[in-house]
């Protein structure tokens, strides 16, 4: 290889050299800096559709006046609430960063860096198996794609 660069001329020296830049640099952009910056658009759009989808459960489904409308009958006790959120959480995957119960009854879940979609799954099968609701919700995006949420369940509500 030495003796074949050696035969070049100073002006084919150069020419393969700057071919040789422009195919790295190429490759650069083609396999590095457009899929990272691809992979962060994706993160910044699924984030949005967690701040949409939170928007939309809020509204509809998380406020004061339709957790009454689902809780007619008699409220499961803090205990009882405790054991099925963090059941449901463990069917979910969801590693629960911490919860707490206050004098007054009311459950505070908080779950760090985990994805939307998990959290948004892990709210219905609440709703569907232990007819728990949040009366609280908070998420926030820590990027990646990754969320940090907030939720109380229980208390007075309205």
């Amino acid at each position: 290889m030495i003796e074949w660069w050696d035969k070049r001329t100073l002006r084919e020296r150069g020419l393969v050299s700057a071919a040789a830049i422009l195919l790295a640099l190429i490759i650069l952009l083609q396999f590095i800096i457009v899929p990272l910056f691809a992979g962060r658009s994706a993160a910044a759009l699924r984030a949005d559709q967690a701040s949409r989808t939170l928007d939309v459960m809020t509204s509809r489904g998380l406020s004061p006046s339709a957790a009454n409308g689902a809780q007619a009958g008699t409220a499961p006790d803090a205990d009882t609430s405790r054991r099925a959120i963090l059941e449901a959480a463990t069917r979910r995957g969801l590693a629960i960063a911490r919860i707490q119960v206050s004098a007054d009854g009311v459950i505070t879940v908080q779950i760090d860096d985990t994805n939307a979609e998990n959290i948004f799954a892990w709210l219905f099968d609440l709703r569907n198996t232990a007819s728990l609701e949040a009366s609280r919700a908070t998420m926030n995006d820590t990027g990646a794609g990754l969320v940090r949420s907030s939720f109380e369940f229980g208390g007075k509500q309205g």
